[in-house]
């Protein structure tokens, strides 16, 4: 790749970077394994995540990628509360997450594009469930309306946010059907609509994008001792090209992802988790090379 054009794939990816919207809150919805599972009426959950996803190539729309010095991490506490009650008939979890943390170690060719720090947008949402049939091999189905509040981390002048400023909305199936005793399969669809920011760039263009599009699943294993769980998970994600005043900035929504999963209750009411992950194809935009997450979960 000649110097020239590497200049200019790095203008470009500059650019993108003013408008995009790379922190965590913007896949906040993805699920973890169980996560679609509903629990008694009254049952609270207390909730904290640590992740960190490491970035290490920006591919161009005509292909080219940018791999020497190029870099975008990102480290974030999620914090999330639910409970569980009754709707009628069918079981409802209202619950909030709100993301705290920062995105760094941020450059393209070479091109430093700093950092933030600060709280993100949070989400706020409640599952409802349709269908709620527990036992050895249960089946439950559930819907989840998710909103995104835009008053996370944000200026304009920064190449990289850890908010959106705009709103998002997310809905989100998800459906668990036990295929044996010890044998469960999670899928997870959804699609996210974005509002359009007003205020990307230090010049205020007007950022839109498009519907973005997401498929989850798991495949859990049950261990004998009947307190852990192994999963191998895959998430794709495409659409969301982005626009800044009506020209797509090289960014998109689009790569596919293999992932790992345990899970343990090392008390009743006290499970602990670990996850990870990488992308096995990328178009337009950052690579993941390793995701990492821990995750403590309370009941009570």
């Amino acid at each position: 790749m000649s110097i020239k054009r590497a200049l200019r794939g790095a203008a470009m990816a500059a650019t993108a970077m003013a408008a995009a919207v790379l922190a965590v809150p913007a896949q906040a919805t993805d699920v973890d394994p169980g996560d679609y599972t509903p629990l008694p009426e009254g049952t609270n959950l207390a909730i904290v995540y640590g992740q960190f996803i490491n970035r290490d190539q920006f591919e161009l729309p005509d292909g080219t990628k940018l791999k020497d010095d190029t870099n975008l991490d990102t480290s974030v506490m999620l914090l999330r509360y639910v409970h569980f009650t009754k709707l009628g008939p069918f079981t409802i979890d209202p619950q909030i997450i709100l993301p705290i943390g920062s995105v760094h170690d941020a450059e393209i060719a070479g091109q430093d594009l700093g950092s933030d720090t600060g709280i993100g947008d949070p989400l706020v949402f409640a599952t409802i469930w349709f269908v709620n049939k527990p036992g050895p091999k249960p089946t439950y189905i559930g819907f989840s309306p998710i909103v995104g509040i835009p008053i996370g981390s944000y200026d304009n002048e920064k190449p990289v946010n850890f908010g959106n400023n705009r709103w998002t909305f997310n809905p989100q199936i998800g459906i668990i059907q036990g295929l044996s005793d010890n044998v469960l399969l999670d899928v997870i669809g959804d699609v996210t609509i974005y509002g359009d920011n007003d205020d990307s760039g230090p010049t205020s263009k007007r950022l839109k994008q498009d519907e973005s599009y997401q498929l989850q699943s798991w495949l859990r294993f049950n261990l004998p001792d009947k307190k852990t769980t192994l999963s191998a998970g895959y998430a794709g994600y495409w659409g969301g090209k982005q626009y800044l005043d009506g020209v797509y900035n090289g960014q998109a929504v689009d790569h596919q992802q293999l992932r790992l999963a345990a899970q343990t209750m090392v008390a009743p009411t006290l499970q602990l988790e670990a996850i990870v992950g990488r992308d096995i194809a990328v178009e337009d935009g950052f690579r993941e090379a390793g995701r990492f997450q821990v995750r403590v979960l309370k009941i009570f």
